[in-house]
């Protein structure tokens, strides 16, 4: 089920392609059972926490923005994806309506629906859309091999598929009206995320430069996907720093319950409430 959010003038469509799962000690190796007695909440009813896999569409300017794609059909592990397109049609929105697509990283867990297979080749999932993501990411996932535990997926057609639809988009690049590029290393060399602005409103859409938002109470939990955990806190860092105790609203791609929440500060440390 879709969630509608209005950031001052731009109207935001959150949607899951599915999730996956993992207990949080294996997620979170500087983490034990111990010490998520106090953080409960983030787990589900088998003690693990869920990630599901959102993607946000966004309306500004005349222009149909998504961002992030999903696992897709893509087989990694016991994940589960695919939910992306049905979603969006069940929200009144065709793959022919999006313009731009922005992927924040090249996981598999955010591109997968980036083009699916037509044949022996790929395709463009959105016809009509210019594709972007940072050329720092581009670079290096085009020389990089597939994770473990991925299965029927080809890097190597997905960027043939949108060779010609391709635009880097670095920090700073504006992707729409009141849509803005930040960049975010360290869970990959090329992660970035992306700023609302309109009207006086902010948010921030983090791609997996945080993964769960118990990593603003347990700030030395480095998830197990990033590449470089201590860029990855530096950017952390440098984001929360920027909008804590503001009005400004912030979710990443595999926060819970397709939601925007604020950065509060209680007792010393930052946590996130959910609006």
């Amino acid at each position: 089920m879709a969630n509608r959010f209005q950031i001052g003038g731009l109207e935001v469509l959150v949607v899951s392609d599915g999730k996956a799962e993992a207990p949080g000690t294996t997620y979170f190796p500087m983490s034990s059972p111990e010490k998520w007695e106090p953080h409960k909440r983030w787990l589900n009813h088998n003690g693990n926490v869920e990630f599901p896999f959102t993607c946000f569409v966004i309306r500004s300017g005349g222009k149909t923005v998504l961002i992030d794609t999903g696992l897709g059909p893509v087989q990694m592990w016991t994940f589960k994806g695919g939910a992306l397109l049905d979603e969006l049609a069940g929200a009144g929105v065709r793959p022919a309506d999006i313009d731009i697509v922005f992927v924040t990283h090249l996981h598999v867990d955010h591109c997968g629906t980036v083009a699916l297979p037509d044949g022996e080749a790929y395709r463009p999932t959105f016809p009509k859309a210019t594709y972007r993501w940072t050329a720092t990411d581009d670079a290096h996932w085009r020389a990089a091999p597939l994770p473990p535990g991925t299965a029927n997926f080809s890097a190597e057609k997905m960027f043939a598929a949108v060779a010609g639809r391709y635009e880097p988009a670095q920090g700073g690049t504006v992707i729409a009206p009141g849509i803005n590029v930040i960049d975010t290393p360290g869970h990959t060399p090329g992660h970035a995320g992306v700023v609302l602005s309109s009207a006086g409103k902010r948010a921030f859409i983090l791609g997996d430069a945080i993964s769960c938002p118990v990593q603003l109470e347990e700030t030395e939990w480095s998830g197990l996907g990033d590449m470089d955990p201590k860029l990855a806190r530096q950017s952390q860092e440098a984001v929360l720093r920027e909008m804590e105790g503001s009005e400004d609203l912030l979710t990443a791609a595999h926060f819970p319950g397709l939601t925007f929440g604020r950065v509060l500060v209680g007792e010393g440390r930052r946590y996130w409430q959910a609006v």
